[in-house]
């Protein structure tokens, strides 16, 4: 099983929670905030074979991530997971927008090809996807996306793919399961702001996309395992 989105520095004690995953055979994608988070926890995470730190630049902390920008492009190039970087337009980003697109207009351009990239995009769908675009990133992982159905029809079109967590499969965002090709999807915590049991909560996950698909839990892996392979970015011409 595969966590795509997970904050294991943000928990009281990371190395535990590292441990945790480790014990479970668990492999798990830490999301950072700041290229200064993931330096930090690198070294400490980095023994841990299960666990796969991303660069990350989140929209939330655009003001501060301004002044870290060379040091993501110093190290983009030698890394295979990104995440979280995006945009937030919801009331507690609208007013760093434009610091937000700045941030983003910069790193976007270093992401090369065979990366996986974990993308926010609260109330920022459409411009995230214009962005993505503009500066050919693609595919990515679109992580708790709650834009609705007409919207991820078309991130689908685009080749792009959706991390669902334990509170979209049992709330009024299951219904985009309904309409997302299960070949896009892949399962994330999102801890731990949404669970401080990130694990159970995956697996939780996992059991409900099998009784939603008819899938037995051996097939369900298999297929993550493959939407999460194929869930990297490509050169476009």
């Amino acid at each position: 099983m595969i966590d795509t989105h997970c904050h294991i520095d943000y928990f009281g004690d990371p190395i535990a929670t590292a441990k945790s995953y480790e014990a479970n055979n668990l492999s798990c994608v830490m999301v950072s905030m700041l290229p200064s988070h993931y330096q930090m926890a690198l070294s400490h995470l980095e023994p841990f074979g299960v666990i796969r730190p991303a660069l990350g630049m989140h929209p939330l902390r655009a003001k501060e991530g301004r002044n870290e920008i060379k040091q993501f492009l110093s190290m983009v190039e030698g890394v295979e997971f990104i995440g979280e970087i995006g945009l937030d337009h919801s009331s507690e980003g609208r007013d760093s927008k434009a610091i937000q697109e700045e941030v983003l207009g910069k790193i976007l351009p270093s992401i090369g090809a065979g990366k996986f990239v974990s993308v926010h995009s609260r109330e920022a769908h459409k411009p995230l996807h214009e962005m993505l675009n503009k500066f050919s990133v693609g595919p990515v992982c679109f992580h708790y996306f709650i834009g609705g159905s007409d919207s991820a029809l078309k991130l689908v079109s685009a080749g792009h793919f959706f991390s669902v967590n334990i509170k979209m499969l049992k709330g009024r965002h299951r219904v985009l399961l309904d309409c997302l090709p299960k070949e896009r999807i892949l399962v994330e915590s999102d801890g731990p702001f949404l669970t401080k049991e990130p694990i159970r909560a995956v697996k939780e996950a996992y059991a409900l996309l099998g009784n939603v698909w008819g899938m037995s839990e051996c097939a369900v892996i298999k297929l993550l395992k493959d939407n999460f392979n194929k869930c990297r970015t490509v050169t476009r011409g």
